[in-house]
């Protein structure tokens, strides 16, 4: 027999959610800093590999390449603006908002609902890096935060409220 123990059902809806202050600009900088010489090494190792694929492949598709700067050029832009974003997009997905550079400092992008990202948030930060200038926006709130509604916070501050 279920008997009332004077629990509020309606307790979820007065909660206030409760989210800690954003991390400052230094160590914004040290993640932006740490991902940012970590993604140039990813591209590179990336590029490497499909080289070697393609190089079996096609054997002589480096000379063609090679011989053709314009094309080669804008291969690498290609490639590099569309291998660069899964770099975040992959780490923040699988780790639930956390790079390497956020391991690091101790950091971790949540939703400002504070309920932690989804795949979309961390698809949407990522792709909001490529836009020009988007770095400078980081005086304030970084586009890719107000852009996707998220926010970076201290790990130790959100586990222990």
């Amino acid at each position: 027999m279920n008997t009332y123990q004077g629990e509020d059902i309606l307790k979820e809806f007065n909660e206030e959610v409760m989210i800690p202050e954003p991390v400052d600009k230094g160590i914004r900088l040290a993640n932006f800093l740490i991902d940012g010489v970590l993604s140039t090494i990813y591209i590179f190792v990336v590029a490497i590999c499909v080289g070697m694929v393609l190089g079996l492949i096609i054997p002589n598709l480096s000379y063609w390449i090679v011989a053709n700067q314009g094309l080669f050029k804008f291969l690498t832009y290609v490639f590099t603006y569309a291998i660069w974003p899964l770099y975040y997009v992959l780490q923040e997905g699988l780790l639930k908002g956390r790079t390497i550079g956020k391991l690091i400092t101790g950091s971790v992008a949540i939703r400002l609902d504070g309920q932690p990202l989804t795949w979309k948030n961390a698809f949407g930060r990522s792709y909001a890096r490529l836009v020009p200038f988007e770095m400078f926006s980081a005086l304030g709130t970084p586009w890719h935060d107000s852009w996707t509604g998220t926010t970076v916070v201290s790990k130790a501050k959100l586990v222990t409220m």
